[in-house]
C-alpha cells in the first residue's frame, strides 16, 4: 500500500492537542514524521482548517526540513464546509473532510490511489471509514497510534 500513498493530515487534535496552548503547537508532529520516514513514498496533503488561512509554503514550515518536501498540497474547501467562531467544524450530514480528500484524489491521482487520513473528528468521515486513523483530540497523535499508522501504510489494516 505504501506505493504513492497519500496521507491527509489534520493539525488540531492530531499534530497537537485540540484546545491547545501555544507551547504545545505541533508537539506531536515529530511522532508522525518518525513513522512516515520509515517509508519512501507517502506524500502529505494538508486537510486541516489551517489551510484556509495559511499558504502551502507557510504550512510546510511547520515540518522538519526533510519532511517539508513531502507536503505536496492542501485539500479543496468544499462550499458546504463551514466553521464556527472558534474554528470548530459546523456539523454536517455529508462527511465533508472525507469528500474533500476524495475530491483531491479525483483531481490529482489515478483511480485507486491508496490514501489514509489522520484526523480527530469522526463525523467528518463515513462511519467505519477504513482510511481514517482517528486520534484523541485532547491528546493528539500518541506513541500508541504509531503501530496503527505503520500498519495502515503497509496495507495491513
Amino acid at each position: 500500500m505504501a506505493r504513492d500513498l497519500i496521507v491527509f493530515l489534520d493539525f488540531d487534535g492530531v499534530t497537537h492537542p485540540d484546545f491547545h496552548v501555544v507551547d504545545a503547537l505541533f508537539g506531536r508532529l515529530p511522532l508522525i514524521e518518525g513513522v512516515l520516514r520509515e517509508f519512501d513514498t507517502p506524500r502529505i496533503v494538508i486537510s486541516s482548517s489551517w489551510r484556509t488561512i495559511h499558504s502551502l509554503g507557510v504550512l510546510r514550515e511547520f515540518f522538519s526540513a526533510d519532511m517539508a518536501s513531502r507536503v505536496i498540497d492542501v485539500t479543496p474547501v468544499m462550499e458546504a464546509q463551514r466553521y464556527n467562531e472558534r474554528w470548530l467544524p459546523v456539523l454536517s450530514q455529508h462527511f465533508d473532510r472525507q469528500l474533500e480528500c476524495e475530491a483531491w484524489l479525483q483531481r490529482n491521482r489515478p483511480r485507486g490511489t491508496p490514501w489514509l487520513a489522520l484526523d480527530d473528528w469522526p463525523y467528518w468521515f463515513e462511519p467505519q471509514c477504513p482510511h481514517l486513523l482517528l486520534t484523541d483530540p485532547s491528546q493528539g497523535f500518541q506513541p500508541t497510534d504509531a503501530p496503527r499508522l505503520r500498519a495502515m501504510i503497509e496495507g495491513r489494516l
